[in-house]
């Protein structure tokens, strides 16, 4: 085999590889209806990883247990203030309001639409470790992981066909 063939074999074999991995995400199991309860207490978010995939309806309930703490979610445009005598919360869009709503919500629902990794955090503060206050709300599916390992294979079916060794 010259060697022109055998890179023209060796690109064709990654590319045939990281197309498999990246077809792999366009399989996306049903989208759901969630219910997530989020418990704000001093200076932790329960649970502090919510995992949901794209295109999920996520209706959010929001409790504090001991002081008044915030909800702000990255990407999403909402803010929350949530006080542990009240049911609900006051709820706001930073991007449009400055103040909180006067009606106490009971959740906030909304569509999963952005892949990726956000953080929430406290938006009040609550105290010394207040800037410690986070969690993540992560929407997969992560289109670089199956594309990825698709590559990875493919590499490796092309170095085995370039380095073994040449029948005489």
């Amino acid at each position: 085999m010259n060697n022109k063939f055998r890179v023209f074999l060796l690109v064709i074999v990654v590319m045939i590889f990281g197309i498999i991995g990246g077809l792999t995400v366009l399989k996306r199991g049903p989208e759901e209806d969630r219910a997530i309860t989020v418990h704000a207490r001093k200076y932790a978010f329960d649970p502090q990883v919510i995992r949901v995939n794209r295109g999920d309806t996520i209706t959010l309930n929001i409790t504090s247990t001991d002081v008044t703490h915030g909800f702000y979610l990255e990407g999403y445009d909402f803010d929350a203030k949530i006080r542990p005598e009240t049911p609900g919360f006051w709820m706001r869009a930073p991007s449009k309001n400055k103040e909180y709503g006067e009606e106490v919500v009971e959740s906030y629902t909304f569509t999963a639409n952005r892949i990726g990794k956000f953080r929430y955090r406290c938006s009040i503060g609550c105290g010394p470790m207040h800037p410690f206050m986070q969690g993540e709300f992560i929407v997969r599916p992560n289109f670089l992981f199956p594309g990825s390992i698709g590559l990875a294979f493919g590499i490796a079916f092309a170095c085995i066909i370039y380095f073994r060794k040449k029948e005489e």
